[in-house]
């Protein structure tokens, strides 16, 4: 067994955060092995003035990282799940969901809760999913597009005039600013992104070993509920980015998988539901396929087309 292993990961006080998770889960499993973390300038670090559909938003925070890992010098990746594009590079593969953070959305920053802001708020985010949903629950508010990490985008409800901005629960929390959260969002008024708050391990293919270490820090609900989530998601075939929701739960032995789309005004919101007793990783990763379909279905194949056509 190798002694020692380089994590990769970007330089954000979030993504650090999230690479000492990794780390001590597996300093704590193998203590005999060293674990040495490597800090990554990714393109959307780089470039955080400029919108997601400026730069090619799918893969913005992961390329550099993919190829440093590509090239052998690191061993491991640690990336936000949701950062992830849903097709890696042949030689690479998600060996592990180590850890899953809370993975709702909340409303930051603000004075008053969604429903007690006055008419005409304005919010702030980067999501176009959070947008869509965010409108069909108050069609009045105005959403203010905006980039950068939580600290820049907490300071943005001053700079830009905000009433607040909305962003992952898990992010906040694990950087120790909960006091910023003024309110959790209910999933019926905005479902999360797909493999929200979930911290996901990419690793070459051909390195069988550190896999099973991986999967010895794994926890097999956690990951299953994810998988799920990231299937709907492939299916989808709009990148992670588009106004897609999806939220697996596992309880009671059962795993239930719900999804939405949406028009970027809020005008409609198409949301489905299914589950399954059958907790393989097969059967839940069918199960977001076929829901995937559903939804597509329903009318958000026709969405999607829509908003890949005004794109170009």
């Amino acid at each position: 067994m190798k002694e020692n292993y380089i994590i990769g990961t970007r330089n954000s006080n979030l993504a650090l955060k999230q690479c000492q998770i990794v780390k001590e889960k597996l300093q704590n499993e193998f203590p005999e092995i060293e674990f040495e973390i490597k800090e990554i300038a990714t393109t959307g670090d780089r470039e955080r003035d400029k919108k997601f559909s400026e730069i090619n938003g799918e893969g913005i925070f992961v390329r550099e990282i993919e190829i440093a890992l590509l090239a052998g010098e690191i061993d491991l990746a640690v990336h936000s799940f949701k950062d992830l594009p849903t097709v890696l590079p042949e030689d690479l593969e998600v060996a592990a969901v180590i850890d899953r953070a809370n993975r709702v959305d909340v409303l930051a920053g603000a004075e008053k809760r969604l429903a007690e802001l006055p008419a005409g708020a304005r919010l702030g985010t980067g999501s176009l999913r959070r947008k869509s949903q965010l409108l069909a629950y108050r069609s009045d508010l105005e959403i203010v597009p905006i980039r950068g990490n939580i600290e820049t985008r907490l300071k943005k409800v001053k700079t830009q005039n905000l009433d607040g901005v909305i962003l992952a629960a898990a992010g906040l929390e694990r950087l120790g600013l909960k006091e910023q959260i003024t309110e959790y969002l209910s999933t019926e008024i905005c479902l999360p992104a797909a493999r929200q708050g979930a911290v996901a391990v990419e690793i070459r293919k051909e390195n069988t070993e550190l896999k099973k270490i991986l999967k010895k820090a794994e926890s097999k609900n956690t990951a299953l509920e994810v998988w799920a989530e990231h299937a709907f998601l492939k299916e989808m075939e709009a990148g992670c980015h588009a106004p897609l929701a999806a939220e697996a739960v596992i309880e009671a032995q059962k795993l239930t998988l719900t999804a939405a789309a949406g028009e970027l005004d809020g005008s409609r919101i198409i949301r489905k539901k299914v589950s399954t007793k059958d907790l393989t990783l097969n059967s839940v990763q069918r199960l977001g396929q076929e829901l995937a379909r559903e939804v597509k279905a329903a009318g958000a194949a026709d969405i999607l087309a829509r908003l890949q056509k005004n794109k170009s």
